[in-house]
């Protein structure tokens, strides 16, 4: 891209930009270019001159120079407030080279109103946001809109330490999931922006997210929650069993494609739906953003969405830790290799809140040998002739059972199988807590058709 100089990187790339996020660049009462900073101690030049000699003297580059008492915009509040200023470089120059300057400009306006306003450092084609005293300057995807920015002063001003929130032991009362909520809060204090939350299937993730939340919620550290999942059972079951459940009093929706409603607090959506979508939300919309099962969420064109958003964000999965692409940790800040919060599924065992199991591992002839017309009996062979098929073309490995073929009697054999060497419920008439993986959904409502025949006494499908 060519070099432009900073008035038309201002007219090409920013304004556009700003327009963009909902800022009026034409309207004086919205939007204002090129004011000056009055009001400023003299002496606070003199302090400054010597600061930029010494970055110079470091290394900083001399194009790095004193402020001119002239702010590139600043972004106003209904009331006149200037609640964001933005220096703008040409595109050649790097944003972070304005540090100096853009912290000089907000520490005088913090003294000429109730409060710092905070800061973007662009080039137009790189945006750097910075919350000054608070945290350290990071690149976002684009401006935030008025109200993202008023809900971020909203929570400057009224946060409180997230040690602070004591948890609620309505929604969660085990010491390890307790250890996982303070373990992530720690993280969020230290200055930490994402934490990666490990935890065996079956030892309640979904409740001690919603606790995070909930801690959250109460200490004014995040107003809008964002659930992703990837799957649309996972999405209702977070709303349902997940926040409506546990946080019953904030307003919540799941988000569909052809429908966005920005006036709740809690947010769920599939992650299919979201990468759709999220351009149509200001990157800084969301305060806090929960990945299920993250460790699919990161590759290819998901990972565009988990950069989009400058929300802190905590990632789920019940993948063991070894099993996890290092990648995963990277994105979530676990630069050593180990996750915000571990529990394993020994653990779980060994504490009593899951039990193991025993592999029983059978096959049938089929499975083992595939189906060859060169091996059936003259019976098979027959049935096959008056379904107009030719025996000795059929050639299937036991691979392709169920992909592509079925046959009816090895599916009853496998049940029957199941049914022998199964636990039994505590009547003894029904198999125990059994869960059965498919190999399409076509197979599993065979299955389903050939349990119901073999053992007429199982429940209906529950939904």
């Amino acid at each position: 891209m060519p070099d432009r100089n900073e008035a038309k990187t201002r007219k090409e790339l920013i304004d556009p930009a700003l327009k963009k996020a909902g800022w009026d660049v034409d309207d004086e009462d919205q939007v204002g270019i090129e004011i000056p900073v009055d009001g400023f101690d003299p002496q606070a030049w003199q302090r400054l001159e010597v600061k930029l000699n010494r970055l110079r003297q470091t290394g900083v580059p001399y194009n790095v120079t004193l402020p001119a008492g002239v702010s590139d915009y600043v972004l106003y509040r209904p009331n006149g407030e200037i609640i964001a200023v933005v220096e703008a470089k040409r595109t050649s120059i790097n944003p972070r080279l304005a540090q100096a300057q853009t912290e000089f400009y907000v520490t005088e306006l913090a003294m000429q109103q109730s409060f710092p306003p905070f800061a973007f450092m662009t080039n137009g084609q790189e945006i750097q946001f910075w919350d000054v005293g608070q945290a350290n300057p990071r690149l976002v995807q684009g401006f935030f809109s008025p109200l993202d920015l008023e809900n971020l002063l909203f929570l400057r001003q009224n946060k409180r330490p997230l040690s602070e929130a004591p948890i609620n032991t309505s929604i969660t009362d085990r010491a390890y999931q307790i250890q996982a909520i303070r373990r992530t809060t720690e993280a969020f204090e230290q200055g930490k922006r994402k934490a990666l939350l490990v935890m065996a299937t079956g030892t309640g993730k979904t409740r001690t997210v919603m606790s995070l939340v909930d801690v959250f919620l109460s200490t004014n550290q995040a107003r809008r929650i964002l659930f992703v999942a990837d799957r649309n059972a996972l999405v209702d079951q977070s709303l349902r069993e997940g926040f409506r459940a546990h946080i019953p009093d904030e307003p919540s929706t799941w988000i569909r494609s052809y429908k966005i409603d920005t006036s709740n607090r809690l947010y769920v959506v599939s992650l299919q739906t979201l990468s759709n979508i999220f351009q149509r939300f200001t990157p800084a919309f969301f305060d806090l953003i929960i990945f299920d099962e993250v460790h699919r969420s990161i590759f290819n064109k998901w990972n565009e969405v988990l950069h989009y958003f400058d929300a802190r964000m905590i990632g789920l999965t019940a993948t063991p830790a070894d099993f996890i692409d290092r990648n995963t940790f990277l994105e979530f800040e676990c630069f050593d290799g180990l996750p915000t919060s571990l529990y394993t599924y020994q653990e779980a065992i060994e504490e009593g809140y899951l039990v193991d199991f025993d592999l029983y591992q059978a096959e049938t002839k089929f499975q083992r040998k595939g189906i060859r017309g060169v091996d059936l009996s003259e019976e098979e062979r027959n049935a096959l002739l008056e379904q107009g098929l030719e025996p000795d073309d059929i050639d299937y490995s036991g691979t392709d059972l169920e992909t592509k073929v079925s046959n009816r009697d090895t599916l009853r054999k496998q049940w029957e199988e199941v049914w022998q060497v199964s636990l039994k419920d505590q009547s003894g008439q029904l198999p125990g807590k059994t869960i059965v993986f498919a190999m399409t959904q076509g197979h599993a409502l065979r299955l389903l058709k050939c349990l119901r025949r073999c053992i007429p006494s199982i429940p209906a499908w529950p939904r």
